[in-house]
């Protein structure tokens, strides 16, 4: 299901539609959805934290959801350069069905220093950010 067509979809403060993908920017989360068949690399990704520190401010550490819809590839060893450049994520959850999505997966927890949380839909992955700011402030 595409955050478009989910009840989340009016917390939505702002949506861009990259040339790689659709981004949504929420009030402290970034719903990714790649389009088929491209490579998400650094490139890709300096655009999209240079949209979130405009958006949510210079020094936004946003709760990232890869809503997989499409076939892609990422190139992971890029994560290297995500954190030499310090930026950081409160979660990272993954939704995916497809095998390439699977893949990207098990590459991206090879570089990825945190936790990757694989989830099975928009609602699940809503609700276990909710869990995690529900247990940051108990």
């Amino acid at each position: 299901m595409r955050l478009s067509d989910s009840k989340y979809i009016d917390q939505v403060i702002e949506i861009i539609d990259y040339d790689f993908g659709i981004y949504y920017f929420l009030d402290d989360i970034i719903v990714s959805e790649m389009h088929e068949g491209i490579t998400f690399n650094w490139a890709c990704a300096e655009k999209v934290i240079a949209d979130a520190k405009r958006i949510l401010g210079e020094d936004c550490r946003p709760h990232y959801i890869s809503n997989r819809i499409h076939e892609y590839y990422t190139v992971s060893q890029d994560w290297l350069k995500f954190f030499n450049n310090r930026y950081f994520l409160k979660s990272f959850s993954v939704i995916t069905s497809h095998p390439s999505g699977m893949m990207n997966l098990i590459f991206e927890r090879m570089f990825y220093r945190r936790k990757i949380f694989q989830v099975a839909s928009i609602h699940e992955a809503f609700q276990h950010i909710k869990e995690l700011q529900q247990e940051k402030t108990n």
